[in-house]
């Protein structure tokens, strides 16, 4: 209802004619500077706002109102706040413009002084881009405002944010000269803030003489070194603000600004000159933030503080020692000492990600093999911590960012890939598009089978992981063998079904594809199978699926394909019970189970057996339609000569006597008014799949003819409907007038692979040909 509302009044407001629009900019110039009409201008600016968002073409308004936004903006009134931030974002709509509607007080001149007015309107120079040359004309006002210590810190500060947001998007626009400029304005305020405190300034005791006390460390204690950001005062000075305010956006800035460095100078050395003293300063600033975060804060607010200098000093380093790969060596030996600290104890994960990513990136520099901080981070660490959110998001970034370094290089993703999909069965709504991406180097020759048992079984590694952290919070009694448990809680605490929770819930690959009585454990979950997040987790496995395989048909070799084989029969009758999941995997089993076979045809033949065996009995039909006719369909249609010397007549033969007995089979029970859910189709693809494989043995064809006989007699007196029997007894006529001609059948039933089509037995202009040619031989 609500939706329906919103929907109704942008579609209103998006046919606003003009004369409203005109009528309501009259209202805002009129109302705008009456104190008595703050309300009502407020509403109107508001109303022009919404307008504009919804209106689906360029928005027209008078010359005047334009300019008047523009001023309101420039301005920043404090008495008109909210009426000067509605401006900004009506103004926000209309850019970028041409230059004559904005009028001359938009842009800034050397007549600002200060530069307050239009520092107010940086943000809206970057919405108006380069056009009239706009950024080119502010760039050299905004590098003057920053650097000039006469500026107002506001000034300064809003120049600073302009130039770092021109860096991420017109980094084109900015010089050398530019950058040397910010590089060295930006190291005096990292190095050079005051160490005392602002006095008091809401004093009332003109004769009392504040003393100005020098800042403290987190601890409490005077601070003897430079002002950072973890110093500690009750009022802040100008310098120490934009000291804060630099720290927060060095990074952003050094990042981009190293790109750019890089395209502007040709080697590497000139590149670092273009940082000038930036480099060690941040350095230096860095060292001293890891100093004052091993004091222990006296306020515990403050510990929240220090863990956040300490993720952002990692990434800084990091970006330093990509700029200057001679400053490796000494940042190195820091981030080791830091990241020994913070193994001890292991309750900072989140800092542990971005020092990871120090290793891979540089670790090779120092001869430093990262292999046990893999290890470590993997096994131990994501196994305490795989059920923060924050801290999997940064994981599944980090594996996303490195994927083919930890791929190609080290084995740490196929290793512990149970403990990865742990993040997936946790939070299956928020990383399916990553998995995605990541599901396929988590494969290997060793672990694929593994993980493909791990994906058809995700919704329960979902409900051992709830189980499991219910049970935390509760005492645990782990019962007796012979107690029978009632539901999912009662078997975690189970000494029979415990090891099957441990099994799903486990560290590493390669303790085995599965488990004995996974049904039964399949059905002892039968009370979680409507839980939410195992729903969700549901949905996505067929999504995965499709990615497994289609990595499996691209990579894999036939001998490993012959094995999957067992596992695709076996695992379509052991899939746990939530609704609508069954049917969707059987249906991905069934696609795919085909695909497989057309690309190593000689699969039927190394799993004859095993296809066999699944084949002659009824009750694999049930719930399995699809995937089995398919299969019966993949019989027909590939055991040949043509794709595998070994297809003998033997073999066809084998194949036929399966095929044969199950047709009789589910024919007598159709006749009988046995029928199993869909046996019409699957009578239809075995008298289809029995002919087929007639006409490529020709001594079977008797036997065919005569099997399609009785299919047709047993069918007209069945009980099914007068379409389907129709339709069987119809299908069976037109193999057995086809097989009493075997050379025609054999065209038309398995055409040669050579034919371009090879469609001759289902193209509906390819096949007529044929059985013109028959009816005339016949006549």
């Amino acid at each position: 209802m609500a939706l329906s509302m919103i929907e109704s009044l942008f579609s209103q407001a998006s046919i606003t004619p003009q004369e409203e629009i005109d009528k309501i900019c009259q209202g805002v110039l009129e109302n705008l500077y009456a104190p008595d009409k703050s309300n009502e201008c407020m509403n109107q600016l508001r109303q022009l706002y919404f307008i504009l968002q919804a209106s689906h073409t360029e928005p027209c308004l008078p010359r005047n109102m334009i300019s008047t936004l523009v001023n309101m903006v420039s301005s920043m009134d404090h008495d008109k706040t909210k009426e000067c931030l509605l401006c900004e974002q009506i103004l926000s709509e209309l850019l970028p413009r041409n230059q004559d509607d904005l009028g001359s007080d938009f842009y800034p001149s050397s007549s600002h002084q200060k530069g307050t007015s239009s520092a107010n309107c940086l943000l809206l120079y970057l919405m108006q881009g380069n056009r009239n040359c706009c950024l080119v004309d502010v760039i050299p006002h905004a590098v003057r405002w920053m650097s000039s210590g006469k500026e107002d810190y506001n000034v300064q500060r809003q120049a600073f944010s302009f130039l770092v947001s021109l860096q991420v998007l017109h980094n084109k626009l900015v010089t050398e000269e530019t950058m040397k400029t910010v590089n060295t304005t930006a190291s005096n305020w990292l190095m050079n803030a005051s160490l005392y405190q602002l006095p008091n300034p809401y004093t009332i005791n003109p004769f009392k003489k504040d003393q100005t006390p020098v800042v403290n460390e987190v601890d409490g204690t005077p601070s003897r070194n430079f002002f950072t950001v973890l110093n500690v005062g009750q009022y802040y000075t100008n310098d120490q603000f934009l000291n804060i305010y630099c720290f927060s956006m060095l990074y952003k800035w050094l990042y981009h600004a190293r790109f750019n460095s890089e395209e502007v100078s040709d080697n590497v050395s000139k590149s670092a000159q273009v940082f000038n003293s930036l480099v060690d300063k941040s350095i230096d600033y860095c060292f001293r933030i890891l100093d004052q975060c091993e004091r222990k804060s006296k306020v515990p607010s403050d510990t929240e503080l220090q863990n956040c200098c300490l993720l952002e000093v990692v990434n800084i380093l990091d970006m330093i020692c990509k700029i200057e790969p001679g400053k490796v060596a000494g940042v190195f030996q820091e981030i080791r000492r830091l990241y020994n600290k913070l193994m001890q104890e292991l309750d900072k994960p989140r800092l542990l990600v971005p020092i990871l990513q120090f290793f891979l990136n540089h670790g090779k520099s120092v001869e430093h093999d990262p292999q046990e901080a893999y290890t470590l981070f993997f096994h131990k660490l994501l196994t305490q911590w795989y059920l923060d959110p924050a801290f999997s998001f940064d994981t599944i970034t980090f594996i996303k960012d490195n994927l083919d370094t930890l791929c190609h290089n080290t084995s740490i993703l196929s290793t512990y890939f149970p403990n990865i999909l742990k993040m997936l069965a946790w939070n299956p709504r928020s990383y399916l598009a990553d998995f995605e991406d990541i599901l396929p180097a988590l494969m290997s020759p060793s672990t694929a089978i593994e993980v493909f048992h791990m994906l058809l079984d995700l919704p329960c590694v979902t409900v051992a992981l709830e189980i499991t952290e219910r049970c935390k919070k509760s005492e645990i009694q782990t019962l007796s063998s012979e107690a029978e448990p009632t539901n999912s809680l009662s078997a975690f605490q189970s000494a029979l079904y415990r090891p099957m929770f441990n099994f799903f819930t486990r560290v590493e690959g390669g303790h085995g594809d599965t488990i004995n009585r996974l049904s039964l454990f399949h059905n002892i979950l039968a009370d979680m199978n409507q839980h939410p997040r195992v729903l969700v987790c549901s949905q996505i496995v067929p999504v995965l699926l499709r990615v497994w395989f289609d990595v499996i048909l691209e990579d894999a070799s036939s001998e490993f394909l012959s094995h999957l084989i067992p596992v695709l029969l076996e695992r379509t009758a052991m899939l746990y019970n939530i609704p609508g999941y069954q049917a969707d995997v059987r249906k991905v089993l069934a696609e795919y189970v085909v695909h497989l076979l057309k690309k190593y045809p000689g699969i039927l033949l190394d799993q004859a057996s095993e296809i066999r065996d699944f084949l002659s009995s009824p009750r694999n039909i049930s719930d399995r339609e699809e995937f089995f006719a398919n299969l019966v369909w993949c019989v027909g249609e590939l055991c040949s000569d043509r794709h595998d010397d070994r297809c003998t007549a033997e073999a066809i033969t084998r194949f036929f006597d399966t095929l044969e007995v199950l047709t009789y089979e589910l024919s007598g029970m159709a006749s009988a008014k046995e029928e199993i859910s869909n046996s019409s189709k699957i009578i239809c693809m075995l008298i289809s799949a029995i002919s087929k494989l007639a006409s490529k043995c020709q001594d079977l064809i008797p036997r065919s003819i005569l099997l399609l006989t009785k299919v047709a007699k047993q069918q007209q007196a069945s009980y099914l409907d007068t379409e389907t029997k129709d339709a069987l007894v119809g299908r069976a006529q037109e193999l057995i007038n086809l097989l009493k001609l075997p050379n025609f059948a054999n065209v038309v039933l398995n055409p040669s692979d050579e034919i371009e089509t090879g469609r001759w037995h289902r193209d509906n202009t390819s096949l007529p040909i044929t059985l013109r040619g028959i009816q005339h031989i016949l006549s």
